[in-house]
């Protein structure tokens, strides 16, 4: 990490006159992130067989904030207890993971959804600095945020590239605005998709549908008018269509897995 600033939840830490700095002279490398394979040994055999593989440590950083000092002069270092009190509040959070970002060169996209701890680190009972555990959901990183549009129907389908780093599904969020029954399909999701009779499937539809793909929440139509089949993104080209003859606005909102580690 060579980064002196960084985002969380929609603040930098510039905007508190803060910068990432170090106490002992050496700044950590994130730790976590490992894959770990699930295997089993054969009676007899002298090889493992493969069942499968997952990420199961987080990624996580330690490092350290202090006031940026090109901006203070040495008596002015020290933080009081209005100023500890108005970082803890910006990062001490029992709300949620937040999404979080060095502000490095050549890493501007990459976020990871994190939560942090933080305790001061004080020299002669005075606070110079905050020590930070920041750890993540999981074992990767994620791209910012992406929005995108769409006219659909029966003879204009969508054609969306996904670019992933990990092979597992994406989980996007997606907005619909159309009128009576229609399905919409990923042709390209081979698990889940209108041959095989697995395809969202919408009736009596009049407002806008939000679908969150992530956590299995839907809006603006009854419970008994959806099949509870979300759509999913695959890595490469998706084709998603449909059998409604009239327009279909569609909005897909995603973010796409990176395996980089700042």
């Amino acid at each position: 990490m060579f980064a002196t600033d960084f985002l969380f939840d929609g603040n930098q830490a510039s905007d508190f006159d803060l910068i990432i700095g170090s106490f002992d002279s050496e700044v950590e490398t994130a730790t976590g992130g490992e894959i770990e394979f699930n295997t089993v040994k054969t009676p007899n055999k002298n090889t493992f067989d493969f069942y499968g593989a997952e990420f199961n440590t987080i990624l996580t950083w330690n490092f350290s904030v202090i006031k940026n000092p090109y901006t203070h002069n040495h008596g002015d270092l020290y933080f009081d207890q209005y100023e500890e009190s108005q970082i803890a509040k910006w990062l001490l959070r029992t709300d949620g993971y937040k999404w979080f970002r060095f502000l490095q060169d050549g890493y501007e996209d990459i976020f990871y959804r994190v939560q942090v701890n933080m305790k001061p680190h004080q020299v002669w009972g005075k606070t110079v600095g905050f020590d930070l555990e920041v750890k993540s959901n999981c074992g990767y990183g994620f791209t910012e945020k992406k929005i995108r549009r769409y006219t659909l129907n029966s003879n204009n389908p969508i054609k969306l590239n996904i670019n992933c780093d990990i092979l597992d599904y994406i989980l996007p969020c997606v907005s619909v605005t159309g009128s009576g029954d229609f399905y919409i399909s990923n042709d390209s999701d081979i698990l889940q998709n209108k041959s095989i009779d697995q395809s969202t499937q919408l009736f009596n539809v009049s407002n806008v549908v939000v679908m969150d793909s992530d956590t299995d929440q839907i809006t603006g139509v009854l419970p008994q008018n959806f099949n509870w089949y979300f759509l999913r993104l695959v890595d490469g080209v998706n084709v998603i269509t449909t059998n409604s003859e009239n327009d279909i606005s569609v909005e897909i909102v995603y973010r796409e897995p990176r395996r980089v580690i700042v």
